[in-house]
């Protein structure tokens, strides 16, 4: 089996299309869907089930797609590897992130990966903690940040930090105290089940018998704090979170509660897979920039 034919096969599920797939790869569709039938008819089986929309995979296709990404990852991380000097540490390592985590510990990583390790190339994931664990399982991440523990046996776990959940809201909001039921009052901007600080905030207020009037649900923590900036609403994260509009000037933190809620940050890597000395250099990046934020106010 050809690796270029996994190529082709992993662009058209992507696509969902053979006619897209084939210009964006540039090759001729029919020599596509040639190359396609190829490969078919070496595993045996089919591959995609073809529409009047496009195509999507089989059960064999899916499982086919979720291989042939981490055959193709590894293939070329090895390519890196054996074309570098001796003394060069090459490959491609890839990380997965929440999405709270991107700026403090993603920009933080790739900056120094870049100024130490030239060679080397970051895949970076952001992804809610059931997508990181599912990706990390399957192969498709070296290691994984994860704000929600993983009870898997077959995964190393490293707790990276513990953090302070703040209460987050413009400026004109700053110095105003409540107590929990003022609190549930307020206008909450949060992101949609499953989430640990939703599942978080939810655990607090049903014990106190209380509803928060939560005026939306949105998926994406960079619109969230745009909407708690220009003061439509109040939210929980972390400090590291909303570090770049503290600086700013545009939100402020607040104690949420006394004693402060707090939650842990775990670093995962699959116990039996064989490490490269590239994923060993960053899973070491990473646990550094864990005990940097450790040292920071508002981080344990």
């Amino acid at each position: 089996m050809e690796t270029r034919r996994l190529q082709y096969f992993v662009h058209i599920v992507d696509a969902g299309s053979i006619n897209r797939a084939s210009s964006i790869i540039g090759i001729a569709q029919p020599a596509l869907s040639q190359q396609l039938a190829i490969l078919e008819s070496e595993l045996k089986v089919r591959l995609l089930d073809r529409s009047s929309t496009g195509v999507s995979p089989t059960e064999a296709g899916r499982r086919l797609y979720m291989r042939a990404q981490v055959i193709l990852r590894q293939l070329g991380s090895l390519k890196l590897e054996l074309n570098e000097a001796a003394d060069a540490i090459a490959g491609v390592v890839a990380v997965g992130l929440p999405p709270s985590h991107g700026a403090s510990i993603g920009n933080v990583l790739l900056g120094r990966v870049r100024a130490e390790h030239p060679r080397l190339r970051l895949q970076i994931v952001e992804d809610g903690a059931a997508g990181l664990a599912s990706r990390l399982r399957t192969g498709l991440l070296d290691m994984a940040v994860s704000p929600v523990g993983l009870a898997d046996p077959d995964l190393e776990e490293e707790v990276l930090l513990q953090e302070e959940l703040f209460l987050v809201c413009a400026p004109e909001l700053q110095g105003a105290r409540h107590d929990l039921q003022q609190l549930a009052a307020l206008p909450w901007i949060v992101t949609s089940s499953p989430n640990a600080i939703r599942g978080l905030l939810s655990a607090v207020f049903t014990q106190a018998g209380l509803e928060p009037n939560i005026v939306a649900e949105i998926n994406s923590l960079p619109m969230v704090i745009r909407a708690v900036q220009q003061n439509m609403g109040v939210t929980l994260l972390p400090q590291a979170a909303v570090g770049e509009a503290l600086a700013a000037g545009t939100v402020v933190i607040s104690q949420f509660l006394q004693p402060a809620p707090h939650r842990t940050i775990h670093l995962y890597r699959r116990r039996e897979k064989p490490t490269t000395h590239a994923e060993r250099v960053v899973h070491g990046l990473v646990s550094e920039i864990g005990a940097e934020l450790r040292a920071r106010v508002g981080i344990k």
